[in-house]
């Protein structure tokens, strides 16, 4: 059985955690403790209250790693940077003109966002580079204990990665590692080499 999410139910699951952390810091500092440890860890007890009801009957222990990862990700970041849940209904998005499709959402792997950063020279392209590899390198429990760390330095800089595919590429790490890597390496070099003009012309041609 596939237990790894759609990029669908990734997103609800982050759009659930924004909203909840804005709203409930006692939920928010339950999630946060668990940042870097195991599940298994007794710190992180309190945040299977609000993580175990989305998770899949037999979730496996990437998948399972990765949904008590993302969230708290999610609850350590500081406020202005998590998603803003707002307590009014959203208005309605504006019409697509008859004949055109609707424009997709642009998404990123961690490592495309890495790329990104460094390219506009706000974070040391050595020391991002060489963190990427060493996460790369890692087992499922190495991974979660290693991530914190690079994600923090997304923060410094007021950046925060795309949570819905961070989750869906975590949840493969079992199974499909290999292929998950060889993108966010792949998203780091285009990234960090890209210019505005050749994405430009690339969009153009596409």
């Amino acid at each position: 059985m596939n237990s790894i999410p759609s990029i669908d139910t990734a997103d609800k699951y982050v759009s659930y955690l924004s909203r909840l952390t804005q709203r409930d810091p006692g939920r928010r500092s339950a999630l946060r403790r668990g940042l870097g440890r195991p599940v298994e860890d007794a710190v992180v007890r309190k945040a299977h209250a609000v993580v175990a009801p989305w998770l899949p009957t037999r979730p496996g222990r990437a998948v399972e790693s990765a949904y008590y990862s993302v969230a708290a990700l999610i609850a350590a970041q500081p406020s202005a940077r998590r998603e803003q849940a707002p307590d009014t209904e959203p208005a309605a998005p504006p019409a697509t003109p008859e004949g055109q499709e609707e424009p997709k959402r642009t998404r990123s792997s961690i490592g495309g966002t890495l790329g990104v950063v460094v390219r506009d020279n706000k974070l040391n392209p050595v020391t991002v580079e060489a963190r990427l590899h060493l996460l790369c390198r890692q087992d499922v429990t190495g991974l979660h204990r290693q991530l914190p760390g690079l994600v923090r330095h997304l923060s410094t800089k007021e950046i925060a990665p795309d949570w819905g595919r961070l989750l869906v590429d975590l949840s493969s790490w079992e199974r499909r590692r290999d292929l998950v890597t060889k993108k966010w390496l792949q998203d780091f070099y285009r990234a960090m080499n890209s210019t505005t003009d050749h994405n430009d012309s690339e969009s153009e041609n596409q």
